[in-house]
């Protein structure tokens, strides 16, 4: 069992991985909670000690539990359980960007377009309504849509973290569509196939 000073000395490395999963910078984290960046960059190092108000401060700034920055116990956004309205909306945004980039179908791609835009308020067309009607997420996706889920729980806006997740769950599909490997192999080198393949040894 871990002494009270070894899961104290964690925390230098929890703040690490909280600033990384918010994908911002020490110096912008620094500047939302009002501290300064080299005080940050000295937690992080483990060269000096945080105060309460300073943990008060990330948690109200960006949710992360206290229990889990200074010792290490529980989830990096505490035991509030899941949010299924989150996660429903995740397996439906899923069940969208399939729909888009696998199966091609039109509606789900003007859907896409819309959301990009935010304009999803702006739906009246008959047809785009019964796509979304009969959106049936894919359970084949649940390991993508856990990870989004997993990943994204801490944003605290939810317009830009419903935007992050779609983005996320699009380039997901598009990375797994199946590509023309030559075409791939020419665009990474630079250089045209034909060319080297049509010149002898």
């Amino acid at each position: 069992m871990m002494t009270i000073q070894e899961r104290f000395d964690g925390l230098g490395r929890r703040l690490s991985l909280v600033i990384k999963h918010l994908a911002i910078s020490q110096s912008e984290f620094a500047r939302q909670l009002g501290a300064s960046p080299r005080f940050v960059s000295d937690v992080v190092r483990g060269v000096k000690r945080p105060g309460g108000e300073f943990l008060l401060g990330i948690k109200q700034t960006f949710g992360i539990s206290a229990d889990w920055l200074l010792a290490g116990d529980g989830a990096m956004f505490g035991g509030a359980g899941i949010n299924l309205d989150l996660f429903r909306a995740i397996r439906l945004q899923v069940a969208l960007a399939r729909a888009g980039v696998v199966d091609a179908n039109e509606c789900a791609l003007r859907l896409l377009v819309l959301i990009r835009d935010g304009h999803l308020k702006d739906v009246a067309e008959p047809d785009v309504l019964a796509f979304v009607e009969q959106l049936r997420p894919c359970d084949d996706d649940i390991e993508l849509v856990m990870q989004l889920y997993n990943g994204h729980i801490g944003t605290p806006d939810p317009v830009i973290q419903n935007r992050n997740i779609l983005v996320a769950a699009v380039a997901y599909f598009e990375a797994h569509k199946p590509i023309d490997k030559v075409a791939a192999l020419a665009m990474a080198s630079g250089a045209n196939i034909r060319t080297i393949a049509g010149v002898n040894g």
